[in-house]
């Protein structure tokens, strides 16, 4: 149906108005007011790293690992040195007349030997676990320390861990899955990737802290 003259031409002038009010309405949302700054709209510039690859890499936690392996040989010595000890005492119950108070001392002495070698062995275990903890609690956080600075450095909003490198092991169907729904990243580009920088710049670093 048509409308009146008067009334299309009322109609046109409302559209005009409408149409103006979006205009400056919208002006006025573009428009940053007094106090405020416009939105940054520049690109944020991320990078990528290999973690296991830096973990390796990195001065720090090779001379950790060297620390941590002495620490081992060292242990296994006391180990096998009480080792040495229950057989020895093992050995010994041969020569003892069966039931005579001699073998029953001989055996009261091997239970204790066997219970010290028991105790060393568990406390080496357990040292050995809790430092090796230890070393990638501290080496993570001394990477991510490094990386806010590298990134400050060269101007770098993210850097993010590419979760796409490591292997899965097809251990069974429901671990496999496991892995694949863990992971984050299914491609990064190889341009993006600064491990080799990040891992020089820590190392730079750690030269520099030893005085080198």
């Amino acid at each position: 149906m048509r409308l009146p003259n008067f009334l299309r031409s009322e109609s046109t002038l409302f559209t005009a108005a409408v149409a103006a009010v979006a205009l400056a309405l919208g002006a006025s949302l573009m428009r940053p007011h007094a106090g405020q700054t416009a939105p940054d709209t520049t690109p944020s510039r991320v990078a990528t790293i290999d973690l296991e690859k830096t973990y390796n890499s990195i001065e720090r936690y090779v001379e950790i690992q060297n620390g941590l392996k002495k620490l081992a040989e060292e242990l296994d010595q006391k180990i096998n040195a009480q080792q040495t000890v229950v057989k020895d005492l093992e050995a010994e119950l041969d020569s003892f007349q069966a039931g005579s108070d001699a073998q029953a001392a001989a055996v009261q002495k091997l239970q204790i030997a066997v219970g010290e070698f028991r105790a060393i062995q568990q406390f080496a275990n357990a040292k050995v676990e809790m430092e090796r903890a230890r070393a990638l609690r501290d080496t993570y956080l001394a990477i991510k320390d490094a990386a806010r600075r590298f990134a400050e450095r060269d101007g770098l909003d993210y850097i993010l861990l590419d979760d796409s490198l490591p292997e899965m092991d097809p251990a069974n169907a429901a671990k496999t899955m496991q892995q694949i729904s863990a992971r984050r990243f299914i491609f990064a580009t190889p341009k993006a990737d600064v491990t080799e920088k990040l891992v020089a710049f820590m190392n730079e670093e750690w030269k520099a802290a030893k005085g080198g």
